[in-house]
C-alpha cells in the first residue's frame, strides 16, 4: 500500500484546519517569526562574515530550537487534541485504516508546520545573507528544517498514542538534546533529529556542526525514523483503545 493510498483526504483537510485555527497557532507563529529578530539585528550591525552568522542561526536556533518546538507542539496536537476531547473515539470506530490515519495527521501536521516555518526562515535568510543570498544558501537549510520537522511530527505522533503528556517530553528532549548537547558534541549529534537536518542545510551553508554523514544518508535516516515511528503510532491505535 502506497503513501497515496494511505492518505484520506476528509482527515486530512479537518486536522489541518483545526491545527491552524485558534490562539495556539498565533502563539506559534510569533515563535516561528522569532529568526528574523536577530537577523534585523546583525544587518544593522554586521560585524561578522554574513554566511557564518546564517550558518549559527540555522544551526544554533531555527533547526534545533524554532522549528523542532513547533513541530513538537503541532506534531502532539494533532492527535492528542482528539484524544482530549473524544473525538478520536469516533475515528476508532469507522472502518478507516489505523496506518492511513497516522500517515494522514503526520502529513496534517507537517503542512501546518511547514506553513508557519518556511516565510519567517525565507526573510530571515534574505536578511542575513544580504547581498551574499542565494538560492541554495537559502533553501538547503529549508530543506533540512523540513525533513527534521516531519520526522519530529511523526515521533510526537507516536508519543500522543502513547502519553498525554506528549508536549512536556517532546519539550524535555529539545532543550536537554536538541537545542544543548546535540548542538555541540560531535558523538550525540548521530542521535539526534535536528542533526540530521543539519546534514542537509550544509549543502549550502558553511561552518555547521552536522554529523560526518552524506546528505542521501541523512535523508534515509529521518526517512527510517519516520516510518518506524508512524509503524509504532498505528499499531498502538489497533492494539489499543484510546482513552
Amino acid at each position: 500500500m502506497t503513501t497515496a493510498t494511505l492518505v484520506i483526504p476528509p482527515v486530512y483537510r479537518l486536522t489541518l484546519r483545526a491545527l491552524l485555527d485558534g490562539k495556539r497557532t498565533l502563539a506559534l507563529g510569533l515563535l516561528a517569526l522569532l529568526p528574523v529578530i536577530p537577523a534585523i539585528v546583525f544587518a544593522s550591525a554586521g560585524e561578522i562574515d554574513p554566511q557564518i552568522f546564517w550558518a549559527r542561526l540555522v544551526q544554533r536556533l531555527i533547526i534545533p530550537t524554532v522549528a523542532a518546538f513547533v513541530a513538537v507542539v503541532i506534531g502532539a496536537s494533532a492527535i492528542g487534541d482528539e484524544r482530549e476531547d473524544g473525538t478520536i473515539l469516533y475515528l476508532l470506530s469507522t472502518p478507516l485504516s489505523r496506518p492511513g490515519l497516522i500517515v494522514t495527521k503526520v502529513l496534517a501536521s507537517w503542512s501546518a508546520a511547514a506553513l508557519l516555518l518556511t516565510p519567517p526562515v525565507l526573510v530571515a535568510g534574505l536578511i542575513a545573507l544580504g547581498s551574499d543570498a542565494t538560492p541554495g544558501r537559502i533553501l538547503w537549510p529549508i530543506v533540512g528544517m523540513l525533513a527534521a520537522v516531519l520526522c519530529y511530527c511523526a515521533l510526537t505522533a507516536w508519543l500522543s498514542t502513547v502519553t498525554r503528556r506528549p508536549v512536556v517530553i517532546g519539550v524535555l528532549y529539545i532543550l536537554l538534546w536538541e537545542g544543548s548537547i546535540a548542538t555541540f558534541a560531535a558523538s550525540a549529534d548521530r542521535l539526534s533529529v535536528a542533526a540530521y537536518g543539519r546534514v542537509l542545510a550544509v549543502e549550502g551553508v558553511i561552518d555547521v556542526n552536522a554529523p560526518e554523514t552524506a546528505a542521501p544518508v541523512a535523508v534515509i535516516v529521518l526517512a527510517a525514523v519516520t516510518a518506524l515511528a508512524v509503524r509504532a503510532a498505528a499499531r498502538r491505535l489497533t492494539r489499543t483503545e484510546m482513552p
